[in-house]
């Protein structure tokens, strides 16, 4: 008995500091932002005095998400849906850093923190036990928006490094098309495995999307030619004759060409001096 009604005591105690946050949202939300316009240490506008009302409503929505976190943390995780949404896009639209959303919430997180320490010392009914679960409360409300915040800050920069990586791959394995059935890809710098794999892989694609019959591969901007270059061109040879392009061969210099006869690649290439020499004869043609 005396267990069941510790346990409504404690209920009834989260009950009162419920109530009291909700009444108590307006004067730290206020607190909060004196605290931040008065630090002025941040970069984007969002944080600007002229955006006050704007950034008090964020921080009213926060405060409601964090009443939820004391409630009832079903609501709490269906409610964080959709204050990502609105926050979320606010932020990245304005081009907020991360850092700086970080330390707007921690600052809201230490205004719950003293007016939650202020109440259970003011209450001397309030037991250490019911202190202790008050700050774990309010702490893992901030920890896991946080966290929430922080994973889709990641996935779009994830997301943004990966169409840049794409696009600086297509930009460096340039496959241009000179004529209705010829393109020409340029090789350039050093050629490692991984760069391999793309050049074959982007070479292909392209290809295939220009619907060219027959791909040049200039060699004029490669200075040696290594086991390793001849790997790829055999791949590229096989993979394009598969798609029913033909493959031609220019730019390869003197030094170059000894290198690869010493190779002695299985393959049948048509060889030109230049590009240009490849232009000149299609041309005639």
């Amino acid at each position: 008995m005396l267990e069941m009604g510790g346990k409504n005591f404690m209920e009834q105690s989260q009950k009162n500091m419920i109530t009291f946050l909700d009444a108590s949202t307006a004067e730290i939300i206020e607190d909060w932002l004196t605290g931040i316009y008065a630090e002025n240490n941040y970069t984007s506008f969002v944080y600007s005095p002229q955006f006050k009302d704007e950034l008090k409503a964020d921080s009213e929505q926060t405060a409601s998400l964090i009443l939820d976190y004391f409630a009832d943390k079903g609501t709490f995780y269906h409610s964080l849906d959709s204050w990502l949404a609105h926050m979320y896009k606010r932020r990245m639209e304005n081009e907020v850093p991360l850092p700086e959303v970080i330390m707007t919430l921690d600052k809201l997180r230490r205004q719950f923190i003293k007016k939650i320490t202020d109440y259970c010392v003011a209450d001397t009914e309030v037991s250490k036990q019911a202190f202790a679960h008050y700050m774990e409360s309010v702490n893992k409300a901030f920890d896991r928006i946080n966290e929430a915040f922080s994973n889709l800050y990641y996935q779009a920069i994830k997301q943004d490094m990966e169409t840049q990586s794409k696009l600086l791959e297509e930009i460096s394995t340039p496959v241009i098309a000179l004529t209705d059935s010829l393109a020409i890809l340029p090789l350039m710098g050093e050629i490692n495995p991984d760069r391999a794999r793309t050049i074959i892989e982007i070479a292909a694609s392209k290809c295939v999307s220009i619907q060219a019959e027959e791909l040049c591969i200039d060699f004029s901007g490669v200075s040696a030619f290594d086991d390793g270059l001849g790997e790829m061109l055999a791949n590229l040879v096989n993979v394009l004759n598969l798609l029913g392009v033909s493959i031609i061969v220019s730019g390869i210099q003197s030094r170059m060409a000894k290198q690869i006869a010493r190779m002695d690649l299985p393959l049948s290439l048509n060889v030109y001096p230049s590009l240009k020499e490849v232009l000149r004869e299609k041309n005639h043609h």
